[in-house]
């Protein structure tokens, strides 16, 4: 994908994630004749579309009326929460300097677990994250024994989470690594924040104001230590499924908003008044009649009976119809498997076939943060100069299942003169598939149970 329609796509799903910028548009409000704030203008960009000849001041007040719902941020946090049902298992850090690196992973006191928590959240949301390895200033030749006596200061690397649509340049290599990367930031200078280009290669870093060198060192990773990660695997940059979600969700973002605009236009009721022939105004009449309009007054008329008419509800059924349609296909996208894509309960095969899809995705995507954080304790110790001995596996069988229909299905074995062993086995998948979280004597203790059912049910 060519990076700048990347990078413009990476900024979209930055906006639609954190519900920001366009989806959080600035109103400006001025003082109309009656002395009474309403809106005025839009400031800055906001993706609701204007209608054909909408003035500024009724886009404005349509704007300010309108809510987005994070349909993105939902669903990478529902798919995070599914990959931290089991956390990876790791061996080898009997080294105290790796505890640090677990235990304080981002030199701000969150454990390894969260961190990645937190990049998993990113990364499925937009397709694409960095990873660097950073080491405080001062400190890129690190020797065991200055670690050992480093006292409080941090002398382990740590891990920044860098998003994509801060990239400035880069260059892969041909395995897909970053020969060098460069990235927006910002620095305080002479006590003020100012914006600069950060850059990293295989020998050092640096730090530009414009193309003065402001900044500069050299690191002990032997390489680029910015670690691309993607959701396929593929190079970087990749523009992941869930961008799906975030057009979806702009759309209904513009739905809402529009049968919002009809609904106020339409939703009450219209008054129909005959007038009479020989009326000489016949403006000043309605005014007069409109005027005595209300529970506390009474309209007096001539001629037939005044009436009212309701709007017809089809423009805003249309509407309903179609925002549903998109948050069914919001619901497909992200393996959501309680409801397929008409809004209608879905058959045991249907929702099977989306559990597994799920359970496929979650797999590939463990895999490749196992992939990454191997690559991580690799750098880690080459920098301190260490061997490495740490292992790191995340786990693949995640075995979510639909546990109700499931149970229909044992029942229907059940009723159908399944043999008590055969019944036993599903009882066993089911509760794996329950418990999975559970300690491995927990889950002995429940197979225990289930042999003994067995047991008594042969005697």
């Amino acid at each position: 994908m060519d990076f700048q329609l990347a990078l413009s796509r990476f900024k979209f799903l930055a906006e639609a994630l954190e519900g920001s910028g366009g989806f959080a548009p600035r109103i400006h409000y001025a003082l109309n004749p009656e002395n009474l704030s309403k809106p005025s203008h839009v400031v800055g960009s906001c993706h609701l579309v204007p209608y054909p000849r909408e003035s500024q001041e009724k886009y404005a007040a349509r704007a300010a009326c309108a809510v987005y719902e994070n349909h993105l941020k939902r669903a990478a946090s529902r798919f995070v929460n599914f990959i931290s049902r089991k956390g990876p298992s790791r061996d080898g850090l009997d080294n105290p300097l790796m505890q640090v690196v677990v235990n304080d992973a981002d030199d701000a006191g969150n454990h390894l677990d969260g961190f990645w928590r937190s990049f998993a959240f990113h990364a499925k949301a937009r397709g694409s994250m960095l990873l660097l390895l950073d080491l405080p200033r001062g400190q890129a030749q690190t020797t065991v024994a200055q670690a050992i006596s480093g006292g409080s200061r941090r002398v382990v690397p740590y891990l920044v989470a860098i998003e994509p649509e801060r990239v400035a340049e880069y260059q892969l290599d041909d395995k897909g690594r970053f020969t060098f990367v460069a990235i927006h930031a910002t620095e305080v200078i002479d006590g003020k924040e100012v914006d600069v280009i950060r850059r990293w290669d295989a020998q050092g870093w640096q730090v530009l104001r414009g193309k003065d060198v402001i900044d500069q060192g050299e690191h002990p990773f032997g390489e680029c230590p910015v670690l691309p990660f993607t959701e396929t695997g593929g190079p970087f940059p990749v523009v992941g499924d869930y961008g799906q979600v975030a057009d979806l969700s702009r759309r209904i973002y513009n739905a809402r908003s529009e049968r919002d605009e009809i609904l106020r236009s339409q939703t009450f009721s219209l008054l129909t008044l005959q007038i009479p022939e020989n009326v000489a105004d016949p403006s000043r009449w309605v005014t007069e009649a409109a005027a005595k309009i209300g529970t506390h007054s009474l309209l007096v008329h001539q001629g037939d009976t005044p009436a009212f008419i309701a709007p017809d509800s089809g423009p805003a059924q249309v509407y309903a119809s179609n925002i549903a349609e998109m948050e069914a296909a919001i619901a497909n996208i992200t393996l959501d498997s309680a409801t397929n894509t008409n809004g209608q309960s879905e058959s045991g095969v249907s929702r099977k076939i989306r559990f597994e899809a799920l359970n496929a995705d979650l797999a590939s995507f463990a895999m490749l943060m196992q992939g990454l954080e191997r690559r991580v304790w690799d750098l880690v110790h080459r920098a301190m100069r260490l061997q490495n001995r740490v292992t790191v596996d995340w786990p693949t069988d995640y075995n979510l299942t639909d546990t109700a229909g499931e149970l229909d299905i044992l029942a229907l074995m059940q009723s159908t003169g399944f043999p008590e062993q055969v019944l036993t086995e599903k009882r066993r998948a089911i509760v794996n598939a329950e418990f999975d979280r559970a300690d491995e004597d927990a889950k002995a203790r429940l197979m225990s149970a289930l042999d003994e059912g067995l047991q008594e049910g042969a005697a």
